[in-house]
């Protein structure tokens, strides 16, 4: 079932123009003021949503996100720590990161400010719901093109599947020439057509990645997180930012094993690749190019402090020690085991931090993995895959 109301915005805007970038499609799909999917009223996240997020499955996510934080307030010096989130769905994450803060860290509580920017007005409901009682510590904040609504910070930008969810076009190889895939409408149905592109950005940002598309090859393009991470530089002054997604590296994200691209839709808990249907009512997110975060990021200041596996970052900040303390309760176990075990989400999400201001942080969640005692953790956790 699709929203009647969005797919007559979508319509009007087609004939007003002949024929949309899916980047556009995309964006009124999810992002339409009144009737996008993100927009709406429905549960789109948990049990009775689409999809699960880490932070939906078990608190220690955003315990062990929390103890990586607070080591990072001490390397900055203990000062005033602007904690950012961007997208921060139901807010379990916020509440489970500031109630740990709150018991484990009670110096660092003092001095942390919780910001969410949060575009939809429906998701600050619940998340002022959830976040009740915190509220001297939590602000929601806008975002626009002029940037973010509050003055440059000191701590660290935190987004957990953010990115995923932000418009992209679509490109084709067709006759070893670059194309842009763009929505019309035919038969009073939504259909696709292949023409020039509609920004010269996205041939750029082929050459720039050295990545060369096979004839046929169809691939997305984010041409949005570019303008958001340098909107990130500009608002942090020292820091951190933390960016949890599901993606690769450009080699492997661009590679022939993903001829077809990356672009996948979720609704109630089934995937779909057609973005087509059921629109307003449905995900639409495509695969991160962590590639392209690392090298806009190091243009505009954000070095890259370090890039692994979920699985990897929850060991090193110690998922194992919490696995032992909830031995004795199966139901635990199994529930805090999906945030890592191989094959699951501890592979398919990956986890990049840059910084800024900060000479060489070494930081405990991204712990060389030959360290004696994490290694053997790791290959017997693989081993057991």
């Amino acid at each position: 079932m699709e929203s009647r109301n969005l797919r007559k915005e979508i319509v009007n805007l087609i004939n007003k123009r002949g024929k949309i970038t899916f980047a556009d499609f995309m964006e009124l799909a999810l992002y339409h003021p009144e009737y996008g999917y993100y927009t709406t009223k429905r549960d789109i996240m948990g049990k009775r949503g689409d999809y699960y997020t880490s932070s939906d499955v078990h608190c220690v996510f955003g315990e062990l996100i929390a103890k990586q934080l607070e080591q990072m307030w001490r390397l900055l010096g203990r000062g005033q720590f602007a904690i950012i989130e961007t997208g921060a769905g139901k807010g379990w994450l916020c509440y489970d990161i500031i109630n740990f803060i709150k018991n484990e860290y009670p110096k660092f509580f003092e001095k942390i400010d919780y910001k969410i920017v949060e575009i939809s007005q429906s998701l600050i409901e619940r998340q002022s719901g959830i976040l009740k009682g915190l509220e001297d510590k939590v602000s929601w904040e806008s975002f626009s093109t002029d940037g973010f609504s509050f003055e440059p910070v000191a701590g660290c930008f935190l987004s957990n599947e953010f990115v995923d969810s932000l418009p992209v076009h679509q490109v084709i190889v067709e006759n070893n020439c670059l194309k842009e895939i763009y929505v019309t409408i035919k038969d009073d149905e939504f259909c696709e057509v292949i023409d020039d592109l509609s920004d010269p950005l996205l041939s750029d940002y082929f050459k720039e990645s050295k990545v060369n598309l096979k004839e046929g090859q169809r691939a997305e393009v984010n041409l949005k997180v570019l303008e958001w991470v340098s909107n990130i530089s500009r608002y942090l002054n020292r820091g951190f930012v933390i960016n949890i997604d599901y993606g690769h590296l450009a080699e492997d994200l661009y590679s022939e094993d993903r001829y077809r691209g990356t672009l996948m839709c979720y609704y109630e808990h089934t995937t779909s690749e057609n973005p087509y249907e059921r629109v307003g009512n449905q995900d639409i997110t495509s695969h991160v190019n962590f590639s392209s975060l690392m090298r806009v990021g190091n243009e505009l200041g954000l070095k890259t402090t370090g890039f692994t596996r979920q699985s990897i970052f929850l060991i090193a900040l110690g998922i194992l020690n919490k696995m032992n303390e909830a031995k004795g309760d199966f139901s635990k176990l199994l529930t805090i085991k999906n945030l890592f075990l191989p094959g699951g989400m501890g592979d398919v999400f990956k986890v990049l931090i840059q910084h800024k201001g900060v000479d060489n942080p070494e930081l405990i969640g991204l712990r060389n993995m030959s360290e004696p005692g994490l290694a053997r953790e790791i290959e017997s956790l693989e081993g057991s895959g």
